[in-house]
């Protein structure tokens, strides 16, 4: 019976009866009893068990305990201690294997047990075999995936579980994700947009130069850690255009209708390695703003590298320029993004139209 559910009955009152007690004594009463009206009791093994730990004996008690869970499968509290004793000789895929059936039958234990085991992942051991179980999908898959995503993980130990994980069955979008956020946090900007464009659909993929698809050329809108941002804000409309392009089969259209604006798009994530770059833009302002825009590369705590205005050219249509620019050592990543400096509301009040396109980043060699 479920004492979980019900009133204990038989064997199962008997072992109750013992509940909380240190006395190995009667715990072992309590547990030939129940053995006697129920030979195959995996519960009253645990108690043979539990006596024989209380006592000091580890090697009776692990006999014992291994009979408890091949009797009930379902005993999280045997599988504990067997978990613990394998952790503690080393034995990374027993311990991992009484870990799944802990958290199979009380799922609630994951909050302790998986945070425990995310701080012992400096050993590669441990990796390895937690990746041989995450493969196979248990239930707390998701729960260990956050586990590895939150603050408290050591990002660089993380990423080396999701790392082995991908090379064993690849990774969902969650994973991948994870995967990204835990490479940031360990400053390894380059792997972490290694691993995003791997995810993304292969026809896009050829897109990911230095600034991913600065042409706009990508079929519909691609969205993630180191695509462009999309998240325009009220008054200002972004669309690819197919109509109007200064190379390829479309640009992108900022729309802007008359509203005050806080230009939050287009932007985009780069990781660029220390070193020297040009930037360069094609463009066609036809807003009314009283300012120009610009095009800006700052590093992640805001310190600008370089800010080209848009200034059009005197014949209208397409402008291009180019300017040169580089990245210092400690700025672990960057971000580009379309700017204005506005000196008043008035000036963010804008109707009009503006492309871009051939926006592209690229190593100078000079």
């Amino acid at each position: 019976m479920d004492t979980e559910h019900a009133t204990p009955l038989g064997p199962d009152r008997v072992r109750a009866a013992v509940t909380g007690t240190r006395d190995p004594d009667r715990m072992e009463r309590a547990a030939l009893t129940a053995l006697r009206d129920r030979p195959i009791d995996g519960g009253a093994y645990r108690l043979l068990a539990q006596a024989a730990a209380t006592r000091g004996d580890d090697e009776r008690a692990g006999m014992l305990f291994r009979i408890a869970v091949r009797r009930d499968p379902r005993d999280w509290q045997a599988h504990a201690f067997l978990m613990d004793d394998a952790f503690r000789q080393g034995n990374a895929a027993e311990g991992l294997a009484h870990l799944d059936a802990i958290l199979r039958v009380v799922p609630d234990l994951g909050d302790s047990l998986l945070p425990a085991l995310s701080a012992e992942l400096g050993d590669p051991r441990l990796r390895s075999a937690l990746v041989d179980v995450l493969a196979v999908n248990p239930p707390w898959t998701g729960r260990m995936t956050a586990t590895l995503r939150a603050p408290a993980s050591n990002p660089e130990h993380a990423a080396a579980v999701l790392q082995l994980l991908a090379a064993k069955r690849g990774l969902d979008a969650g994973e991948r994700s994870a995967l990204i956020d835990t490479l940031m946090r360990a400053d390894r900007a380059s792997d972490a947009r290694s691993a995003w464009v791997q995810g993304v659909d292969p026809h896009e993929r050829a897109l990911a130069d230095l600034v991913f698809d600065g042409g706009f050329e990508e079929a519909a809108p691609v969205t993630g850690e180191f695509a462009w941002s999309w998240d325009s804000g009220p008054g200002i409309d972004l669309s690819l255009d197919p109509s109007y392009a200064a190379s390829g089969r479309q640009s992108l259209r900022i729309g802007f209708n008359g509203r005050a604006v806080t230009l939050r798009a287009p932007s985009q994530r780069l990781a660029l390695l220390p070193g020297h770059y040009e930037l360069a833009i094609a463009f066609d302002d036809r807003t009314n703003a009283p300012r120009p825009f610009s095009i800006a590369v700052t590093c992640p705590k805001g310190e600008l590298l370089i800010r080209r205005e848009l200034v059009n050219s005197e014949r209208g249509g397409w402008t291009r320029v180019r300017e040169p620019f580089a990245v210092p050592d400690l700025c672990a990543w960057q971000r580009i993004s379309l700017d204005m400096r506005a000196r008043s509301v008035a000036d963010t009040q804008i109707a009009g139209e503006l492309h871009l396109d051939e926006i592209s980043i690229r190593k100078n060699l000079d």
